[in-house]
């Protein structure tokens, strides 16, 4: 395959696929530097590409087939999950994934690229077909709360979060509860399963459990630095930063 067939179909790479498909070509190295330096492609940072040629002239690359090309083990997390999974509320200029490597944030093209550590503990992943076609790797539904519930900032604040949820027309709530989670994040889980009770079809004996599962607490939703969350939720032995119904208005829009 000439370079120039493939920076026709090939998008966004790495400069490992670029290798496999040349492999020990030291002229095709040097033509793929020599267009970096004409603008045919962009570099995204050390070892991404973009190619800026052919039918990609006047098109920009989807940030998800560039995260793709930055690791060999992204799984898309928190908000980019969110939108995957057709539910985020807000419009973002940031992609989130998990890697067992180390890299940094990046930015390109006006969009932002913020990697997460891979958790030490089982994710709970799927495969999702767009409609260009495309499979992307991404938390399931199900790991998606429990992440962003752990992590409200990262999921873009507590509004967004919880606009963002509404969207789900169903979870289930047994898987739910075999994920790992802390107890925070369990007391998080229980006044939001509560709140959804009805349209979720979460049974009484669910709601019991993640009760009797907590501490003492007390449980933060947001923060517990000053300014603290202030509004409580007796059963679930939780401050909210917002009063209760406003929440709940949000979740369920």
């Amino acid at each position: 395959m000439a370079i120039r067939e493939y920076l026709d179909t090939h998008q966004a790479f790495s400069a490992a696929e670029f290798n496999r498909a040349f492999p020990g070509s030291v002229t095709d190295r040097n033509l793929l530097a020599r267009a970096v330096r004409s603008g045919a492609v962009e570099r995204v940072r050390h070892g991404v590409y973009v190619s800026k040629t052919g039918p990609y002239s006047r098109s920009q690359a989807d940030p998800l087939d560039v995260a793709l090309a930055t690791t060999d083990d992204v799984v898309f997390c928190f908000l980019t999950a969110l939108r995957l999974h057709g539910v985020l509320h807000n419009v973002v200029t940031v992609t989130q994934f998990y890697t067992a490597h180390k890299i940094g944030p990046f930015e390109y093209s006006g969009h932002y690229y913020q990697p997460r550590r891979r958790p030490d503990r089982p994710t709970d992943t799927q495969q999702l077909f767009t409609v260009t076609g495309r499979r992307y790797p991404v938390t399931t539904r199900e790991q998606t709360l429990i992440d962003c519930l752990a992590r409200p900032g990262s999921a873009g604040g507590p509004e967004n979060l919880l606009r963002s949820l509404s969207g789900f027309a169903y979870l289930d709530s047994n898987r739910l509860l075999s994920l790992p989670a802390s107890g925070n994040t369990r007391a998080k889980l229980g006044w939001l399963l509560e709140a959804k009770r009805e349209e979720w079809r979460v049974d009484d004996a669910i709601l019991h459990g993640l009760q009797q599962s907590l501490g003492a607490g007390p449980y933060y939703f947001w923060s517990s630095r000053p300014p603290k969350d202030s509004h409580w939720a007796n059963r679930w032995r939780l401050y909210l930063p917002y009063p209760e119904q406003e929440m709940i208005t949000w979740l369920n829009q």
